[in-house]
């Protein structure tokens, strides 16, 4: 797949997910947070975020047809 129709694919997926979710994912995948900080910085569960984090990443993925790996799963902490 060209990295252009894969970009498509994952903006309009992105779109469609609600604030919320993009909030937690945004902390966790782009932010570095853990899914503890995240929680904290929310005031929710650890459990909404685990949650979150595991239905929305296999529904993201599965609308731009990339295929689910092992490290897809895990966020990547920033340096400090």
């Amino acid at each position: 797949m060209k990295p252009t129709v894969l970009r498509q694919r994952l903006m309009m997926a992105w779109s469609r997910v609600p604030a919320r979710e993009r909030l937690i994912l945004s902390l966790l995948y782009f932010e570095g947070l853990t899914p503890v900080e995240a929680a904290r910085a929310l005031g929710c569960p650890l459990l909404e975020v685990e949650q979150t984090v595991e239905r929305r990443l296999g529904k993201l993925l599965a609308l731009t047809g990339v295929r689910r790996t092992p490290a897809a799963k895990e966020p990547r902490r920033k340096a400090a």
